[in-house]
């Protein structure tokens, strides 16, 4: 399968921060940092850069997360243009989604 990955969200250690462990079938995997407005356990919108094994720079883009009760929605964009969207649950303190990219 293309296009789909895993990705793991945890809080950082400053209000607003999200500390990220990906999988990408294409890809490979990584880690990420997000920058963000929210101050509640995930939901909010934040900048996150994504880098690969080696620290090199993969991709930037938008997120945006939705608490849905039970999940959470994902969305990630790039100049206004959703790019992937996800699902996601909590577990731990731990965001743990998978998604698929457009």
């Amino acid at each position: 399968m293309s296009n789909i990955g895993h990705v793991r969200y945890s809080k950082g250690d400053k209000a607003g921060e999200l500390k990220a462990v990906w999988i990408h079938d294409d890809c490979g995997q990584g880690t990420g940092l997000a920058i963000g407005d929210s101050n509640t356990k995930f939901e909010g919108k934040y900048q996150i850069k994504y880098f690969d094994e080696n620290g090199t720079l993969q991709a930037e883009r938008d997120l945006e997360i939705i608490n849905n009760g039970n999940s959470y929605k994902l969305t990630w964009s790039k100049n206004g243009v959703v790019t992937c969207v996800g699902i996601g649950m909590e577990n731990s303190n731990i965001l743990s989604a998978g998604y698929y990219d457009l």
